[in-house]
């Protein structure tokens, strides 16, 4: 069996991890640090081109059903939000929106700000009724903390009884485990459940939440707070790597590697000054003047080795790679795409 190392435990890693796994590959997947898809709004803005039945296939969870299609939903200041994929409480149908909405925050809490969020949907031309609850929650502290138990919600539902909205806004505080609070709520109150549009919370944390359990659900070993310190290359194939954990280092030999690490942002590629370096000092990076833009220069999928040579066994995937046509809002789907194109590329190597 065919060994495999994917460098980083981001969307990019996890799908390539999955999809290697699938394909019968020995995958270890090695990753360290907060990945940029835990800090997403964990929905895609725009549908996948080359692989929509592997994404669909790879998201499935039974905790938490996705939406596809047109989707349309609040963010947490009462602003617009169109996506293609989101969780099934996030959004609505394109032309569905609701009539009437409550939107419900904590006092002191930044999470939902309720009063500025129903302003900025009545001039959208929603109606819109601020419910703010009052709160001992600290407002560095999530809110998840504060509705971990039926008690809390079911104080919230009573909140939410004399309400004549057809719909309820609310923060993004529910783990994936609890997910299905939201469709409890729905029926308890009678009302249409969403969930604020919210970054740097709970939303992308379920999301890479799913990504990891499915590929360890397939079979990639994964190796939670290591970094990938070395690459040893002959000619052009990558044969072993050196991978560091705590105070341990060892050394694992690879019939493939793909990169997946992000950009410097996210201490994937090194920064210095303005310019982009290999932090592996084997292969090729493209400045373009702008780091943001800059990365592994790849053909066909494949790395190119520093001495300009395209490597048979080493591939990059998502924020790592130059890309010239990087767009806002458009990480995630990209991020599947190029992994995808990663693994069909050593497949053909």
């Amino acid at each position: 069996m065919s060994r495999a190392l994917v460098i980083g435990d981001g969307a990019a890693g996890t799908f390539s991890s999955w999809l290697l796994s699938k394909r019968g590959w020995e995958v270890t997947l090695a990753g360290r640090g907060t990945p940029c898809a835990s800090m997403s709004a964990g929905c895609l803005r725009a549908a996948p081109r080359e692989c929509r039945p592997e994404v669909l296939e790879f998201l499935h969870h039974e905790k938490m059903p996705w939406a596809t299609g047109v989707r349309v939903g609040v963010s947490r200041i009462g602003t617009s939000y169109r996506c293609w994929m989101s969780p099934k409480h996030s959004t609505w149908t394109d032309g569905e929106a609701p009539e009437s909405m409550a939107v419900v925050g904590l006092e002191g809490h930044p999470s939902l700000p309720a009063r500025v969020a129903s302003a900025v949907l009545k001039q959208r031309g929603i109606r819109a009724e601020p419910i703010v609850l009052s709160s001992s929650v600290p407002s560095d502290v999530p809110l998840a903390s504060s509705f971990h138990n039926d008690e809390a919600w079911e104080v919230l539902a009573e909140e939410l009884e004399d309400s004549s909205a057809e719909a309820v806004l609310l923060p993004a505080i529910v783990p994936l485990q609890d997910y299905d609070r939201l469709d409890r709520l729905e029926r308890r109150c009678g009302k249409r459940i969403l969930e604020a549009i919210t970054p740097l919370s709970s939303p992308g944390q379920r999301l890479t939440d799913i990504m990891l359990s499915k590929a360890r659900e397939a079979g990639v070993t994964i190796w939670d707070g290591r970094k990938v310190t070395a690459l040893e290359v002959h000619g052009n194939r990558v044969g072993e790597a050196t991978v560091l954990g705590g105070r341990e280092a060892r050394n694992i030999a690879v019939d493939a590697v793909v990169i997946a690490t992000g950009g410097p942002v996210v201490d994937g590629l090194n920064l210095k000054e303005r310019a982009i370096e290999d932090p592996f000092g084997r292969f090729q990076v493209v400045g373009d003047g702008d780091p943001l833009k800059g990365g592994y220069a790849v053909s066909n999928g494949r790395l190119i080795s520093s001495d300009g040579r395209v490597m048979a066994n080493a591939a990059g995937a998502g924020d790592c790679l130059r890309s010239v046509g990087r767009e806002y809002g458009s990480g995630l789907t990209q991020a599947f795409e190029g992994a995808y194109l990663a693994v069909r590329a050593l497949e053909v190597a």
